[in-house]
C-alpha cells in the first residue's frame, strides 16, 4: 500500500474549562436534585457516587455546556425540573450537538485549505445531514464526505484506516475530522458505579488532520500498521447505545483484567506482521495509549515495562483535557510530534465496544 503521512494537527478547545473538583461536585449536586425530584427523599445521597473519579490523573475537563450552576430552569441540556428529571431528550441534545458543531468546523476552515476527502467522526451525536455536510454546502470548494460514527474511543483508528486507502485510491488529500461531546450526555438519574465512573470521566473534545501521500514539511507520522482485534465473550463489558435522554454507556469492572490479559498476545501479532522483535519495537517508541481512565495508563505502563517520558504524552492529555472519546489519541500523536523524541516509531492503542482492542504503528518522519 502506498505511503501515507497524517499531518497538519489543529484542535479548537471547548467553551469551558472546568477543574475536576468542581466537575463532579455539581454531578452530585444534579444526583440529589433527581432524587428530590422524584421524591425519593428519604433516599440518602447515592453510595455510588463514591466511585467518581478523584484521580489527581484528572485536573480540568473541557466542556461545551456552561450548566455546571444550580440554576436548572435556564439550562439547555440538563434543566432538571419536576416536568423533566432526566433533562432534555435526545432530539434536543442532537440540535445542541449540531448547533456547535457547525460552529467548529468553521474555525476548522477558517484558514485551512480543503482537502479532496473529509471524513467526519463522533459517536456523541448523530445528525443528517451532519455538521460538514451543511457547512461545505455554500462553499465553491467542497471535499467528498464520508462519516465514521458510532464507533467509540477507538474511532480514530478506523478513520485512519479510511484515509489511507482513500489516499492509496487516488486521493491526494484526506481531512479527518473529529468533533466529541460527551458533556451532551449524563444522565443524573442513573446512580450505578459505572455510571459514576462514566460521567466523571468524559469530556469534549475537537480536532482535525490531513493525511497525504506526499511527505509534508516538518513532522509528520507515517502509517505502518492498523489493527484490531475484537476479544471474545466480551460484547457485555463496553455498548454504547442510543436512549431518550442521549447516549448511555455501559462499562464493566472486568475490563481492565480482560484488556490486560489480551494485549501481550495482541502485540505479538503486531510485531510478527511488522516483523520486528517486541524489544526494538519497545526500546525505540513512543506509545500513544487511549486514556480510558487512569488505571488503564497504569496497566500499559506496568505491562510494558515503559519508561515515564515513553507515556507522559497520554498522561498529560488525561491530566488536562479528560477522555474525549475518538479525539482523544489525535490530540496525543499532536502532542508527541510537537515534542522532540529520539524514538522512531509510535505505538497507538485504544480500547472501545466490542470488547474491541484497536492499535497502530506510526514511523516519525521529518523534512
Amino acid at each position: 500500500m502506498e505511503k501515507v503521512f497524517l499531518h497538519d494537527f489543529f484542535y479548537i478547545l471547548p467553551r469551558h474549562r472546568a477543574t475536576q473538583a468542581s466537575l463532579n461536585e455539581w454531578l452530585a449536586i444534579a444526583h440529589q436534585r433527581v432524587i428530590e425530584l422524584t421524591k425519593n427523599n428519604d433516599t440518602p445521597l447515592p453510595p455510588s457516587l463514591r466511585y467518581m473519579i478523584s484521580d489527581p490523573a484528572i485536573q480540568h475537563r473541557y466542556i461545551e455546556l456552561g450548566e455546571i450552576n444550580t440554576d436548572w430552569e435556564s439550562h439547555q441540556v440538563y434543566r432538571l425540573t419536576s416536568d423533566s428529571h432526566r433533562g432534555a431528550s435526545i432530539e434536543k441534545r442532537g440540535q445542541v450537538f449540531q448547533q456547535r458543531a457547525l460552529e467548529v468546523f468553521h474555525d476548522f476552515y477558517a484558514k485551512r485549505s480543503t482537502a479532496q476527502h473529509l471524513i467526519h467522526v463522533t459517536c456523541t451525536g448523530y445528525i443528517s445531514p451532519s455538521a460538514p455536510q451543511v457547512y461545505f454546502a455554500t462553499k465553491e470548494s467542497a471535499p467528498a464526505i464520508t462519516h465514521a460514527y458510532h464507533m467509540g474511543c477507538y474511532a480514530s483508528m478506523p478513520a485512519i484506516r479510511l484515509a489511507q486507502a482513500l489516499v492509496s485510491s487516488g486521493q491526494a488529500t484526506v481531512d479527518v475530522a473529529h468533533t466529541e461531546m460527551c458533556s451532551l450526555h449524563m444522565d443524573a438519574a442513573t446512580h450505578t458505579p459505572e455510571q459514576m465512573i462514566v460521567q466523571s470521566l468524559f469530556a469534549d473534545g475537537h480536532i482535525v488532520y490531513r493525511a497525504s501521500a506526499q511527505q509534508p514539511k516538518g513532522e509528520s507520522l507515517k502509517i505502518l500498521l492498523i489493527k484490531e482485534k475484537l476479544l471474545p465473550d466480551s460484547k457485555q463489558d463496553m455498548t454504547w447505545v442510543t436512549s431518550s435522554y442521549g447516549m448511555q454507556m455501559s462499562l464493566s469492572k472486568d475490563v481492565p483484567t480482560k484488556i490486560a490479559l489480551a494485549l501481550s498476545g495482541f502485540i505479538e501479532d503486531v510485531c510478527q506482521e511488522l516483523d520486528v522483535n517486541w524489544e526494538h519495537l519497545q526500546a525505540n517508541a513512543d506509545f500513544a495509549i487511549h486514556p480510558g481512565g487512569p488505571k488503564i495508563l497504569t496497566l500499559a505502563q506496568e505491562l510494558f515495562a515503559l519508561d515515564e517520558s515513553q507515556i507522559e504524552a497520554s498522561k498529560i492529555i488525561l491530566r488536562e483535557r479528560g477522555n474525549m472519546s475518538s479525539a482523544t489519541l489525535p490530540h496525543i500523536w499532536q502532542r508527541l510530534l510537537e515534542r522532540p523524541s529520539d524514538k522512531k516509531y509510535v505505538l497507538s492503542l485504544a480500547f472501545g465496544p466490542g470488547l474491541t482492542i484497536f492499535g497502530a504503528v506510526f514511523e516519525r518522519v521529518s523534512t
